[in-house]
C-alpha cells in the first residue's frame, strides 16, 4: 500500500512540475508573435490567472490525498522509528548480557586457573615426596647391597686367607715337624679319644 501511495505522490508531483514549467517558461515562446503592447500585459495576467486556477484545483482536490499521504508517511516513519528503537534496545540488552557473560567467564577462567595451579603445586609436592621416599629406599637398598658385598668379600677373604694359610702350613709344616712332634700329637690325640 505504501508503494502505491509513493507512486501516486511521485506521479502527481511530476505532473504538477511539468504543468507549472510549461505555464511559466513556455508561454512566452508560444505567444511571442507580433502582439501589441496591451497583449503582453493581458498574457501576463492570464498566465497568473491560469496559475491561480491551477493552484486552486491542486489545493481543492489534491489537499486531502496529499494530507492523507503525508499523515501515512508520518505514521509509517513513526512505526519505523519505534521499530528501530526497539531493535536498538534489544541490541543494547544483548550487548550487556554478552558483556556480563564475558565478565563471568573471565572470573570462571581465573578461578579455574587458580585451581589448576593449586592442583599442580599439590602434584609437584607429591612427586617430590615420592622421589624423596624412593631415594631413601634406594639409599637403604644400596647400603644393604654394599653390606652384603662387604660380608661376601670378608667371607671370601677369610676363605682365601684360610686356604693360603693351609697351603703355607702344608708347605712349611713338613719341614718344621719332627718325629718328636709327631709322637706328641699322637699322644694328645689318643688322650683326647679316651
Amino acid at each position: 500500500m505504501n508503494r502505491i501511495k509513493k507512486n501516486a505522490w511521485l506521479s502527481f508531483s511530476c505532473l504538477a512540475a511539468v504543468v507549472f514549467t510549461i505555464h511559466i517558461c513556455g508561454y512566452d515562446a508560444i505567444a511571442s508573435e507580433n502582439a501589441a503592447g496591451w497583449r503582453s500585459l493581458y498574457d501576463t495576467i492570464l498566465r497568473w490567472l491560469n496559475f491561480g486556477i491551477l493552484v486552486f484545483i491542486i489545493v481543492k482536490f489534491g489537499k486531502t490525498p496529499i494530507t492523507n499521504f503525508l499523515k501515512g508517511q508520518k505514521e509509517e516513519l513513526a512505526r519505523e522509528i519505534k521499530k528501530i528503537e526497539e531493535e536498538k534496545e534489544s541490541a543494547v540488552a544483548k550487548t550487556e548480557e554478552i558483556q556480563q557473560k564475558l565478565d563471568e567467564s573471565d572470573l570462571y577462567f581465573s578461578q579455574l586457573k587458580n585451581r589448576i595451579i593449586e592442583q599442580g603445586e599439590k602434584k609437584k609436592q607429591q612427586i617430590i615426596d615420592k622421589a624423596h621416599k624412593q631415594s631413601l629406599m634406594m639409599i637403604d637398598e644400596s647400603k644393604r647391597k654394599i653390606g652384603n658385598q662387604i660380608l661376601t668379600a670378608k667371607d671370601k677373604f677369610r676363605s682365601e686367607l684360610v686356604d693360603a694359610s693351609i697351603d703355607l702350613a702344608l708347605k712349611r709344616l713338613p719341614d718344621e715337624i719332627t718325629s718328636k712332634d709327631d709322637q706328641k700329637l699322637l699322644d694328645n690325640y689318643i688322650t683326647g679319644i679316651n
